[in-house]
């Protein structure tokens, strides 16, 4: 099986695998009992002191849609070639995980874990997540030096979002997960995108 193959069967399972029993939001299903006791530890159970709170605050805000906007934009606009280059990536990675994120929310409609009714941006899966795991799949491959620091903050701010009870755990693997291999995907195609003039 070729990898493009082998990428986007990967992406179907691990969709298809969460959907199915997101849809059954009760005791008895055994993956959202698993999932929230996960949460409760996380959002319940670790520390909670203002020095946290507000660096878990901190480190979620780099996962939204305004940040990652902003780097994008700034390295188009005043980067050098590579800087250019590596700005023009990250916005077609951003794009491509922000419509598939978006259209999974409007199919699942999972009440996020604090609220008691579903938003337009509902929980599953989790956006920010899905950004930073975009963004830092292509800086890494643009910039290899920077893999780790890249997907620990990634990692982080996936963390924090279960941290401040706006998502279940399943929201932030499966929104990492997406933002990974589609950016995976644009990077596999660079010199394609590349070619694209905005």
């Amino acid at each position: 099986m070729k990898k493009n193959h082998l990428i986007h069967t990967i992406y179907v399972v691990l969709i298809i695998a969460v959907i199915s029993p997101a849809f059954a939001e009760d005791e008895s299903n055994l993956f959202i009992r698993t999932d929230k006791r996960i949460f409760e530890f996380f959002h319940d159970k670790t520390p909670r002191t203002q020095f946290l709170g507000h660096a878990m605050e901190g480190i979620t805000e780099l996962g939204d849609d305004e940040a990652a906007l902003g780097l994008t934009v700034l390295l188009v606009a005043f980067g050098n070639e590579h800087q250019f280059e590596t700005g023009k990536l990250m916005t077609v990675a951003f794009s491509g995980t922000g419509i598939a994120i978006f259209a999974l929310k409007q199919i699942v409609r999972r009440m996020r874990p604090l609220e008691e009714e579903v938003g337009l941006d509902s929980s599953f899966p989790s956006g920010h997540t899905g950004n930073a795991f975009a963004l830092a799949t292509v800086i890494s491959n643009q910039y290899p030096r920077l893999r780790i620091p890249l997907y620990l903050g990634a990692t982080l701010v996936g963390i924090s979002r279960i941290y401040l009870g706006r998502h279940y755990p399943s929201d932030v693997l499966i929104g990492a997960a997406m933002g990974t291999l589609t950016a995976a995907e644009v990077v596999r195609h660079k010199e394609f995108f590349l070619k694209w003039q905005f």
